[in-house]
């Protein structure tokens, strides 16, 4: 196959052709992108495009002729299904370039016009409508100055449009991370010091685009801004400072230059984000704890999942925001709150809401197809649905907490209201109404309007007639009148009648059984049709971008709308979750260290054991606010430390808990050191992950936060890991203070913290009777008498050789007072060796015995009552072998 590339035939000097010249100037422009060149109902991929996109989307390669000695490789896409093909290339971190014909055919004096309207990227779709509805597209750029971070996302795809400030390079990093960006925009250089970010990006599969450094300069990059943000918006961002206005004109640069848009009416004004007004917690500890999901595919096991029962994309946007940002401030948390609480105590009100707001489209994303001129009259409907939808809410909601509908004001209200009546008045919503066909205004909209469509309405009837008029003239029957897109109109008559043609019929084509002819009668009565059907188009098309226009300069009004309906749809969806599975409404203290909690549960486990499920009670203060957690995995010491996490997230978001009662200070991080992985993209081991995330934790902790912490120090030796437990121990309760649940395995620490002031023990309650042990998963206040470690490998299935001779060892080390435990306590002679031989059991004789007797059976060849006897023998036999033992 052909694998000629551009530069290759541009090197040779050959004289292009005029379609090949206008190729290659364009693409000259947009040298890493794919193009996709618009040749009638195709896009078309040249050279190495072609060779590139062959291959990632499994089409034919072919050649387009041939200039001079080269052949030209080309492949093909259909229109109408680009956007998969699209969809599979930006997928795979590339850009594709749109080349549309800006010209009719009909029109064109040589070869048809053609431009760039669009530049496809990860994080800037081809198609709005088939977006993930409950995810954002972000695309971000940041800065650096005097030892500030700065960090700008965008989306897009719904205007979201926000700013973010970071005293150090961790923070910064960990938001990129929870954005999880789809672009990221710098230029050559700028983040060289910063050597984590490179490889964080290609971690999450972020495209990098490198820009000029100019369009990150203030003196340059105002008229990029001006040009995306209108004036309402504009002002308020010019006054920034220069660090945010760096990105900012970036991306303003960065769109404005590959997006069609002449009015960009969907991006939000800017907001700047107080981030020291929000929890922090990194996207490993919201994973960890599996309140959000580590793939999309299990996005209902996470608590996200559970939590989400909004009605629209928006909602489910909005909600996965709050999750990624809880609130430390406590004013804004009770305003969430007592929203929430409006709606649980009116539960008719909420049912209401809840099947009010399911007849809601995505607002966001239909606004921003109006900005970029891709918007349907269905997505005009839609609008129109979701301001009556919102009317009538108001009016259902009128007695709740003032935060719901806070951002739409009364006039916009009114105004909105008014636009939906005209878009109902104008657009036709009978099921396939199209411009294309004429009828997408409403009858009666549009005088001249109705006019054009009764002209090209009668057309068929006066089509009939003209047919029956030429059968009497030319006394042929059969005679038909037909028209299709190549021919135009034309007399279709066989050619057994071919005598019987009157004069005036004009022939203009002959077919294998039949002539075709035209009238000068028939002429004029297409010109007609034509003109008549082109105004009418004309027309249509100038009545439904008027109505655009008018929504498009009422954006505000639409975004505030949109963003309304988004928070009484999260609002909703938390109030629905908290009646259904009866959680409590927490009350907050901006105290440190309160946890005073009861009849807590996990609420996905919950979901899945359903009254089997143990609650537990726990109570941590400023007096005693860590907790040692010991006793067997099964029992359940990490399901209680997540329950605790959970419900301070939850809390934090405005929602209510999985509890039966619930008080809890307000946290200003959220840590999580939970299981264990190797990062390999690093080269580190399990132990060196483990060491280096509680270093963070040490680093950040303040007497404010909520730490939890399983298993530290089991990824290296026993004395190695249970000293670095000891000291951690320490350190947390007598210098960090924080709020701890620390689960581990070592019992020695149990003493310890008998002996620290500021800690207790905690244990999973269990009861053992004649060797075997029941869990009773009840959370109690005291150590654990022993981990139950045999027990669990019996229930495993581990050999019974191994359990008898694991129990012995471990009597034999119990005997040698494992607390507190002095260098070199145990005997040498009692110490596992790497290097002496195991002893194994020896397998007494008649046991070998029934063990070939048995391999000699085969059980296919056997019925069940021959079976059931053959098993009845060998077990007498081994019964009577026992005995004599």
């Amino acid at each position: 196959m052909s694998s000629v590339t551009l530069k290759d035939v541009l090197d040779s000097g050959i004289k292009l052709t005029p379609m090949m010249r206008q190729y290659s100037a364009i693409k000259k422009d947009y040298e890493e992108h794919i193009l996709l060149f618009r040749m009638g109902d195709f896009y078309e991929v040249f050279f190495e495009d072609a060779c590139r996109a062959a291959k990632l989307l499994n089409i034919t390669q072919t050649t387009r002729g041939k200039i001079g000695e080269f052949a030209i490789p080309m492949a093909g896409i259909p229109h109408h299904a680009a956007s998969t093909y699209i969809d599979r290339l930006t997928g795979q971190g590339l850009k594709v370039a749109i080349c549309e014909q800006v010209e009719d055919p009909k029109d064109a004096i040589g070869i048809v016009k053609r431009a760039v309207t669009q530049v496809v990227s990860p994080s800037l779709p081809y198609d709005l409508n088939k977006t993930e509805a409950r995810e954002n597209r972000y695309i971000c750029a940041g800065s650096y100055f005097e030892g500030a971070y700065f960090l700008l996302a965008m989306d897009f795809t719904t205007g979201s449009f926000t700013g973010h400030r970071f005293s150090s390079s961790e923070l910064f990093l960990e938001k990129l991370r929870l954005l999880a960006p789809r672009e990221f925009i710098s230029y050559m250089g700028q983040w060289e010091e910063l050597d984590l970010l490179e490889p964080l990006l290609e971690h999450m599969g972020t495209l990098k685009t490198l820009l000029s450094s100019e369009y990150f300069d203030k003196k340059h990059n105002k008229i990029y801004i001006e040009k995306l943000i209108p004036g309402y918006k504009r002002d308020r961002i010019i006054k920034l400072n220069e660090p945010i206005l760096c990105p900012i004109g970036a991306i303003s640069y960065y769109i404005t230059s590959t997006q069609n848009g002449e009015d960009y009416c969907h991006i939000r004004p800017f907001q700047m984000i107080n981030e020291e007004d929000r929890l922090k917690v990194s996207l490993p500890t919201l994973v960890g704890l599996e309140i959000l999901a580590n793939h999309r595919e299990r996005y209902h096991d996470s608590l996200l999942g559970f939590m989400d029962s909004t009605k629209t994309a928006m909602g489910a946007r909005a909600l996965r925001s709050l999750f990624l940002s809880p609130l430390t401030d406590q004013m804004a948390i009770l305003e969430r709150q007592a929203m929430v609480s409006f709606l649980i105590e009116n539960s008719t009100c909420l049912e209401e809401t809840r099947d009010e707001l399911a007849e809601v489209r995505d607002l966001e994303r239909i606004l921003a197809k109006i900005g970029t001129g891709k918007a349907t009259a269905s997505d005009l409907l839609n609008l129109a649905a979701g301001v009556e939808v919102f009317s009538k809410l108001k009016n259902l909601l009128k007695k709740a907490p003032k935060i719901f509908g806070k951002n739409l004001r009364s006039s916009e209200l009114s105004f909105l209201l008014e636009l939906a009546t005209e878009i109902r008045d104008t657009i036709n919503d009978e099921l396939g109404a199209s411009l294309d066909k004429g009828n997408l205004i409403k009858p009666g909209h549009s005088k001249k309007r109705d006019r054009l469509a009764k002209l090209n309405g009668n057309a068929c009837d006066e089509l009939v007639l003209l047919e029956e008029k030429y059968r009497k003239k030319s006394g042929i029957p059969k005679l038909r009148v037909k028209s299709n897109n190549v021919a135009g109109y034309f007399i279709e008559i066989s050619k057994v009648h071919s005598a019987k043609v009157p004069a005036n019929f004009e022939r203009r084509q002959t077919l294998v059984n039949s002539e075709r002819y035209t009238t000068p009668e028939l002429n004029d009565f297409e010109k007609d049709i034509i003109s008549a059907k082109e105004k009418l188009e004309r027309l249509e098309r100038e009545l439904f971008k008027s109505l655009l226009a008018k929504i498009a300069d009422n954006g505000k009004a639409v975004l505030n709308l949109a963003g309304d309906l988004a928070q009484a749809d999260c609002f909703q969806s938390l109030g629905h979750i908290a009646l259904r599975e009866n959680f409590c409404k927490p009350s907050l203290s901006s105290e440190n260290n309160d946890c005073q909690i009861k009849g807590a549960w996990h609420p996905l486990i919950k979901a899945m054991l359903k009254d089997q499920f143990v609650c537990h009670d726990l109570k941590l203060d400023s007096e005693t606010y860590f907790g040692l957690i010991t006793g067997p995995n099964m029992a359940g010491k990490t399901t209680v430390m997540r329950e605790i996490a959970i419900i301070t997230l939850l809390a934090q978001i405005g929602s209510y808990v999985p509890a039966a009662t619930a008080h809890i200070s307000l946290c200003d991080y959220l840590f999580s050191r939970l299981g264990a992985s190797d990062d390999i993209l690093k080269g580190q081991s399990t132990f060196m992950v483990e060491m280096s995330e509680t270093a963070e934790i040490l680093r950040h902790a303040t007497p404010r936060s909520l730490i939890i912490l399983d298993e530290v120090g089991r990824g290296t030796s026993t004395y190695d890991g249970l000293s670095i437990a000891w000291g951690l121990v320490e350190y947390l309760v007598q210098k960090t203070k924080a709020t701890t649940l620390f689960a581990t395995h070592y019992h020695e620490l149990i003493e310890v913290v008998e002996n620290l002031p500021g800690a207790k023990n905690f244990t999973v309650e269990t009861m053992s009777n004649g060797g075997e042990v029941q869990f009773l998963y009840r959370l109690i206040e005291k150590g654990a008498s022993q981990s139950f470690g045999i027990y669990v490998a019996k229930l495993a299935g581990l050999p019974k050789s191994i359990l008898t001779r694991s129990q012995a060892l471990l009597n034999n080390m119990e005997e040698q007072n494992p607390k507190a435990r002095p260098k070199g306590a145990l005997k040498k002679s009692n110490q596992l060796s790497f290097f002496e031989e195991p002893q194994i059991e020896e397998v007494p004789q008649y046991l070998r015995e029934l063990e070939g007797q048995i391999d000699q059976l085969d059980p296919h060849n056997l019925t069940p009552i021959e079976a059931l006897v053959k098993l009845s023998t060998l077990k007498q036999k081994m019964v009577e072998q026992k005995s004599l033992q």
